[in-house]
């Protein structure tokens, strides 16, 4: 060499420029990866877990390693520039042109080996020029001569337990502590990225790496562990060399419990750090864990195997096989970067399912164009292989590995199992899952948000369906970097027309699908929803159906599209479907229509009689009465001419009444409670009508019922059949009328057709019940005879009150009643009766209620005294003070106010038309309020005119003529001017 620089100057230019552009460039801060890759050499050559120990002696870098001692090439490539010693293709880069990084810290080098020790030294270079005359151009003072062209052996050998030995004299400049310091941040990178190397110590730190084969699919997990060696008085770490393991050769570097056995000094505990790594053909790929699982990597750097600037955002970590430039900081161009790509997807589907998905490149920029191809081809190698965990198929179609964990019971999981549903201990490792299905991205669905509920429903419908745990928000991006086709609300509808399903299905179809209906938008979407009904159809829309959720059994409802019962939930009203009761179902026009037209279809008659026990007899309509059935001869009748079998109406009912009897085998089938809902007979039925709108009712005397009102009713309720209870049977029918609530309701509406009916046509011992009185009304008391029924009393008696005589109602029919009555001697009345009961008719002819004219009046008349007289001498009293002094057996009285009108009634004249009379003497004239007796006579007479004259007498007489005459001495009299009075004598 020295004769070729000798020879040629240009020659050590050329080297000079060559060894100072590596170490400046190519070769900076690279000195522990360097050696490193050196290390790693010899112990794969070796056979040997390689180790690695860093220190500081004295300005002194110490690097020892274990594995192949320095031979005659190893020296060829240490003095040659851009040559290596390497025979293996895999070998890193042992002692090639990377061994120049060393000068980045130092001039003079010593190479120590178990076979010989050589010496690098500036200053020797620098003196062997000078011996043989060559001088070094003071433009190359800075760079010349080129350090690690010329080695001298050296009698130096390595420290105990290592096999090669680098020492490094440090220039001046060189911080050794910093030095350490930027070794122990790339040990662990160092232990990851290579393989052979089993333990790197840099001073009093030690890192060691550990490989666990998981089983799955060769998925290893990668520990590297950093812990504390003694130090010798406090300083740097003091020890011969690398300790020399017990471990396995790299071969069997693979340990199944846990970490490697180690040698050398007690270790303290550390931090550790782990990765689960996979290899391919072309790379190793690596995943970091973060408490037991796989989370994506920072974005990082290629790895060939060493840190490259090659910038990349892969999600894992890439050591690849791939040709770099020499300083191995740059690819080679035309380097063949997609196929590293190859076998990603295997490295996926050896994860657990549910963490397959953080392979996938999460979408953004390249951060080189390195990364932009590797990036393009991992995704299209995960597009096109299957490993994408899908959810199982129908439970015949798979192991029970495949099922939904709630299905089974706790004893049939295996942690596996428990793992791929998201369970178990989340840091265990991953085992095999050669039960999981899996599908290429391209042909799975992916429903957002999927809960295992709906998967377990969606899985055979939908196709390959990506596994919950996988089909959250947060994984969506990933999803569509991969292709994996969207499922929405709106597919899950259109998937579901046509489904032929159990009922118990749709339902849990449902309720998976409620959580996810969170707005009006994922409503809408749902529009679409097919719905199986209660008469085996299968309809679309929620909106077109109706639900009643007090159903427990199928009825056939051909009327209504009515939900299934095992199919309702409550998701189907929040998209639309109308809510409806048994009475909602059994009031429906169609079934009107249905039953007009064929009353006895089997299904109609079936699906009636099992909704009736859940609706509310009195909400029902009358015309289901129309629904015929069988009686006890097998003919079919309407429903509303049925009677149960023992039914309490048919004892009072006549003898030729149209009811039947309904079949024996019909009660047992459907019970009493659906057959009397619906019309048949028990004891009095009740029509109802929400909303009458005349007389159409077929109740006997609707019309003039309906005449009678002064206005529509807004509601119609009315015991049925009451003109077919036989004659003589009325107090039986009464007491079976109290006794049911709804009957004894409508005794109570004096208004409504029932009492109507009842007061006109009813009749206790051929007396109609209108001309009967309530015992405890004493009002015509002597002229109607008192209601009397054995059974009922008290409050009973009350409720009967609107069906008895009504004295403030005053018909032609009362009216003759009661003049009839007054004008029999046989009836005995009490006065003040006869007077209430004339100012009674007095104040309906007032009011236009009677009219005179319509009715028959009877010869005779009753007057104030009680006599029955010829109603030519009797007088109607118009004026009070002529009670005083004519005869009561003259007098018929009512009330003065309606004197004329009772007058006009009886066709009677007025007293005061018929006798006139005079007040004789004058009196003393005063007011009532001007004197005592006056105002005493204020508080207790109270006349009707007390604020006129007051005319005091001690003796008061009135002389008197027409049909009564003479001179009568009275108390008072009234006159158009003023009240007289005679003053008490005392």
């Amino acid at each position: 060499m020295l004769a070729a620089w000798r020879d040629s100057p240009t020659r050590l230019r050329e080297d000079s420029a060559s060894e100072a552009d590596l170490v400046a460039a190519g070769y900076r801060d690279r000195v522990l990866t360097e050696l490193a890759q050196n290390a790693a050499d010899a112990a794969a050559k070796a056979g040997v877990a390689g180790e690695l120990s860093v220190r500081v002696l004295d300005g002194r870098l110490h690097v020892a390693n274990t594995g192949v001692p320095l031979d005659v090439s190893g020296v060829h490539a240490l003095t040659a520039l851009r040559a290596s010693g390497k025979a293996d293709v895999e070998q890193v880069g042992r002692f090639g042109v990377g061994f120049t990084a060393v000068r980045s810290v130092g001039d003079e080098i010593e190479v120590r080996s178990t076979t010989g020790s050589i010496r690098f030294s500036r200053v020797a270079t620098l003196n062997a020029l000078h011996d043989i005359g060559i001088q070094v151009p003071d433009d190359l003072a800075a760079i010349a001569p080129p350090v690690l062209r010329l080695a001298w052996p050296v009698p130096t050998t390595p420290v105990t337990d290592a096999d090669t030995e680098i020492v490094v004299h440090l220039r001046d400049d060189v911080d050794a502590d910093a030095l350490l310091d930027a070794m122990r941040a790339d040990a662990p990178d160092l232990l990851l990225e290579l393989p052979a190397l089993h333990r790197i110590r840099i001073a009093d730190a030690e890192f060691t790496s550990t490989v666990t084969d998981l089983g799955t699919d060769g998925l290893t997990e990668l520990a590297i562990t950093q812990s504390s060696v003694p130090t010798e008085s406090g300083g740097s770490a003091h020890h011969s060399g690398p300790a020399r393991s017990g471990g396995p050769a790299p071969g069997g570097r693979v340990h199944s419990g846990g970490a490697a056995q180690s040698g050398g000094p007690a270790q303290s505990s550390g931090t550790t750090q782990r990765w689960w790594q996979y290899s391919t053909p072309r790379a190793r790929w690596l995943l970091p864990l973060r408490d037991g699982r796989p989370v994506a990597t920072v974005p990082d750097v290629l790895r060939a195997p060493t840190r490259s600037d090659e910038e990349l955002s892969l999600p894992a970590i890439l050591v690849a096989d791939i040709p770099m430039q020499p300083d191995r900081r740059r690819l080679l161009p035309g380097a063949r970067l997609t196929e590293i790509a190859t076998g990603y997807a295997d490295f996926a589907r050896a994860l657990p399912p549910r963490d397959r998905i953080v392979l996938v490149p999460a979408p953004g920029f390249a951060r080189s164009e390195a990364d932009g191809l590797l990036r393009e081809a991992v995704t299209t190698e995960l597009r096109a292989n299957p490993w994408l965990p899908v959810c199982p198929t129908p439970r015949a179609e798979l192991e029970p590995s495949a099922l939904d964990p709630s299905e089974l019971e706790p004893s049939e999981l295996e942690p596996a199992q428990l793992h791929a549903f998201g369970e178990g201990t989340p840091t265990q490792a991953p085992r095999t899952r050669t039960d999981t299905p899996c599908s290429i991205p391209t042909r799975a669905s992916v429903f957002p948000d999927l809960t295992p509920e709906l998967a377990a429903i969606l899985a055979d419908i939908t196709g390959p369906l990506v596994i919950p745990e996988l089909s959250g928000r947060a994984q969506q991006e990933k999803l569509s970097v991969l292709d994996v086709h969207r499922l929405g609300p709106a597919a899950l509808a259109d998937l579901s027309s046509g489904l032929h399903r159990e009922p118990h299905w749709w339902q849990r179809f449902y309720a998976a699908l409620e959580p996810f209906v969170v707005d009006t938008v994922t409503a809408e979407e749902l529009g679409a929803l097919a719905v199986p009904l209660a008469d085996g159809r299968l309809v679309t829309g929620p909106r077109t159906v109706v639900l009643d959720d007090q159903l427990t059994v199928a009825v056939p409802v051909h009327w209504a599209r009515l939900v299934h019962p095992d199919a309702t939930h409550a998701l189907l009203a929040r998209l639309g479907a109308r809510s409806a009761t048994a009475e909602d179902l059994l009031t429906d026009p169609g079934l009107r229509d249905l039953l007009e037209h064929d009353p006895a279809g089997p299904d109609t008659v079936d699906a009636v009689l099992h909704l009736a026990p859940f609706a509310t007899p009195e909400m029902l309509p009358a015309w289901l009465g129309l629904l015929e059935l069988p009686d006890e001869t097998g003919e079919l009748r309407p429903a509303d001419e049925l009677l149960l079998p023992g039914a309490p109406l048919a004892a009072v009912l006549e003898a030729d009444s149209p009811f039947g009897t309904v079949a024996d085998d019909v009660v047992a089938e459907y019970g009493e409670q659906a057959l009397r809902a619906i019309g048949v007979g028990w004891d009095f039925a009740v029509l109802t009508d929400p909303d009458p709108i005349g007389p159409d009712h077929d109740l006997d005397d609707e019309h003039d019922w309906w005449d009678s009102l002064s206005a529509d009713p807004r509601e119609l309720a009315a015991v049925r059949d009451l003109d077919l209870v036989d004659e003589n049977r009325w107090p039986t029918a009464l007491r079976h009328l109290l006794s049911e609530p709804r009957t004894r309701t409508l005794l109570t509406d004096r208004d409504g057709y029932t009492a109507w009916w009842l007061h006109r046509h009813a009749h206790i011992d051929g007396i109609a019940l209108g001309r009967l009185r309530h015992p405890a009304d004493d009002e015509f008391a002597g002229l109607l005879p008192a209601f009397d029924v054995d059974g009922i009393a008290g409050p009973d008696l009350d409720v009967l009150r609107p069906i008895l005589v009504r004295p403030d109602v005053m018909s032609a029919e009362l009216a003759e009643e009661l003049l009839d009555a007054l004008a029999d001697p046989s009836k005995t009345p009490a006065p003040e009766v006869i007077a209430h009961t004339h100012a009674r008719l007095a104040a309906a002819v007032e009011t236009g209620a009677l009219d005179p004219r319509e009715l028959d009046l009877p010869e005779q008349v009753r007057t104030l005294s009680g006599a029955v007289v010829d109603a030519g001498t009797a007088m109607v009293l118009d004026q009070p003070c002529f009670g005083l002094v004519v005869p009561p057996e003259r007098l018929v009285a009512g009330d003065t106010a309606h004197a004329s009108a009772l007058a006009a009634l009886l066709d009677l004249p007025l007293v005061s038309e018929e006798v006139s009379a005079e007040v004789l003497g004058t009196g003393r004239r005063t007011t009532w309020a001007a004197d005592p007796l006056g105002v005493v006579l204020r508080q207790l007479w109270s006349p009707a005119d007390t604020t006129g004259v007051l005319v005091l007498h001690d003796t008061l007489e009135v002389h008197l003529r027409g049909a009564l005459s003479g001179t009568v001495r009275v108390p008072w009299w009234h006159t158009d001017d003023a009240v007289h009075v005679q003053v008490p004598r005392g």
